[in-house]
């Protein structure tokens, strides 16, 4: 579901196979889940993250990932996972937060490369992408 903020939240249940002998979710999963909300993100803007890379000759590959643990979400509880997007010039950054409920699970930010699909090469996020998308331009 997309806010009038640009705000894209994706609801998401924590299975037993995601926790650690502690009962809580290892902390990779937590990209796992945001690997999951970002397609999802894209489903919702009309198109697949596969039509996207076969339409727009583009991929995005992760160049950074920051997470901030503030708790440890536990088996079957659900994650509500919220993303905002934005962009400047060949980056895009997904902002996010992880609750259940109120209590913070996680928060940060994952930045992605724009990478041409057939020449390998980084490029410019197109304009007619940030359209599709409805990214925000980041500020310097």
């Amino acid at each position: 579901m997309l806010s009038d903020k640009n705000t894209f939240t994706h609801s998401l249940r924590v299975r037993y196979a995601e926790v650690d002998s502690q009962g809580i979710v290892f902390n990779a999963n937590y990209l796992n889940y945001l690997d999951v909300a970002i397609t999802e993100y894209f489903r919702t803007q009309g198109i697949s993250y596969s039509d996207f890379i076969k339409q727009y000759q583009l991929d995005f590959h992760v160049i950074q990932s920051l997470i901030d643990y503030r708790n440890g979400a536990k088996f079957d509880e659900v994650l509500e996972i919220q993303l905002d997007p934005s962009y400047q010039s060949s980056k895009v950054f997904w902002a996010f937060q992880m609750k259940i409920g109120d209590k913070q699970i996680c928060s940060g930010t994952l930045t992605y490369i724009t990478v041409s699909h057939v020449t390998k090469k980084i490029v410019k996020v197109p304009e007619t992408v940030v359209q599709l998308l409805h990214w925000k331009k980041r500020e310097a």
